[in-house]
């Protein structure tokens, strides 16, 4: 997906709301499960959702995708801005990357060690930029753009974050520009 002016600015301006879902840390393996249902994705999907978002951009001494609700908001954006064929596409995706973990380590996703977890997610990103890309690891690179533009793209991860209220402008001028600027420091 390319990113132009016009859908990064159409993205600053399109709000999210997520639900609060119950979950339970799995401290033998490090692993936050989800026991309800989201918006769109089951409670076992977005278990895995949330697990491989906050591998690819994991709490430091900045924010992670967990802090910055990626998973949660990708699961709404299923319902409010994705297409049927986009929804069927990470479905199978993340039923696909299940697959894959058992057959890679003979366990199921939640029961793998937060390293083996890593190490197949690593294993999977590096075949995702290979020139002959199955429709598997095509969708695994178009989440993994998703991911990191909804966290880069938050408040908590973006210290230069301003919500711009209000329909599209496409031609400020440099004045109009530095009045928005004004209002947000005030």
């Amino acid at each position: 997906m390319k990113i132009t002016r016009r859908v990064f600015l159409s993205s600053m301006l399109y709000m999210v709301s997520t639900t609060a879902l119950p979950f339970e840390l799995k401290t033998p393996f490090k692993l936050i499960t989800f026991k309800s249902n989201a918006t769109f994705f089951n409670a076992e999907e977005m278990t895995l959702l949330y697990d491989i978002a906050d591998i690819m951009i994991p709490s430091t001494d900045t924010p992670g995708a967990s802090d910055s609700h990626s998973a949660q908001v990708l699961d709404e954006l299923m319902v409010t801005w994705a297409s049927p064929n986009t929804q069927q596409q990470f479905k199978t995706f993340l039923s696909q990357f299940k697959a894959k973990a058992r057959n890679t380590s003979g366990k199921e996703y939640v029961l793998m060690s937060r390293e083996d977890r890593l190490a197949l997610l690593i294993d999977i990103d590096e075949s995702a930029f290979d020139a002959s890309a199955s429709d598997f690891l095509v969708i695994y690179k178009r989440l993994k753009a998703l991911i990191f533009h909804i966290h880069y793209s938050s408040e908590i991860a973006n210290p230069n974050f301003f919500l711009v209220p209000g329909g599209y402008r496409g031609s400020l001028t440099q004045d109009e520009l530095n009045v928005i600027y004004e209002r947000k420091y005030l």
